[in-house]
C-alpha cells in the first residue's frame, strides 16, 4: 500500500509573513513526508478565494521538486479551461524534467462559479474548453515536431514544446 498527501497551502493577504511561513511549512511537510516514505503529494489549484489559497501550483511544485528526490508530485487538479494549453504544456514539461520525471498530472474542468467569474468565463463553457485544452495539451507534450491547432477557443501555428517532458509521451494523467 502507498500513502500520499493531498492539500494546499494558504497565504492570506492580510498577513504576508504568516503566508510565507505557511508556504514554507507546507514545503517542509512535503520533505518530511518523503523522509517518512510517503509516495506522493497532490496539490490543489484555487483562485479568488480571499483566503490566499495556492494558485500557482506548477511553480509551487517546482520548489517542492528542488527540495525532494523521490516524492511523486501531483496536481489536484489543474483546471484546464483557465489555462493556455501550450503555455501550460511548457510549464508541465519543465517541471517534469526538473523533477526527474516525478510529475503526475491531474486535470479537471472546474466547478467553482466564483473562479469562472473571476476569469470572466461562463461556467457553461467549462466542458468544451476542457476537452479542447486537453487535446492540445496532450499533443503539445507528446509531439516531437511543430504542430498547428485551430479550435473554438485556441489557435496555435507551428508550435513545439521545449523542453520535452522526461516522461514520454507525457506525464501520467
Amino acid at each position: 500500500m502507498r500513502f500520499g498527501l493531498f492539500g494546499g497551502a494558504a497565504a492570506p493577504r492580510h498577513d504576508v509573513a504568516s503566508g510565507v511561513r505557511n508556504f514554507h511549512d507546507f514545503v517542509d511537510a512535503q520533505v518530511e513526508a518523503e523522509a517518512l516514505g510517503f509516495h506522493s503529494s497532490f496539490v490543489t489549484e484555487h483562485h479568488f478565494t480571499g483566503i490566499g489559497q495556492l494558485s500557482a501550483v506548477v511553480t509551487f511544485l517546482a520548489f517542492v521538486a528542488a527540495r525532494t528526490t523521490r516524492l511523486r508530485l501531483g496536481t489536484a487538479v489543474l483546471v484546464l479551461p483557465w489555462h493556455n494549453p501550450v503555455l501550460l504544456a511548457e510549464q508541465v514539461a519543465t517541471l517534469d524534467l526538473l523533477s526527474g520525471g516525478r510529475l503526475d498530472l491531474g486535470v479537471g474542468k472546474g466547478y467553482r462559479h466564483n473562479e469562472f467569474a473571476g476569469f470572466a468565463m461562463p461556467p457553461a463553457e467549462a466542458e468544451p474548453r476542457f476537452e479542447e485544452a486537453l487535446a492540445v495539451l496532450l499533443r503539445a507534450l507528446s509531439s516531437d515536431a511543430p504542430f498547428s491547432h485551430r479550435g473554438r477557443f485556441w489557435r496555435f501555428d507551428e508550435v513545439i514544446v521545449e523542453p520535452p517532458p522526461r516522461q514520454r509521451p507525457h506525464p501520467p494523467l
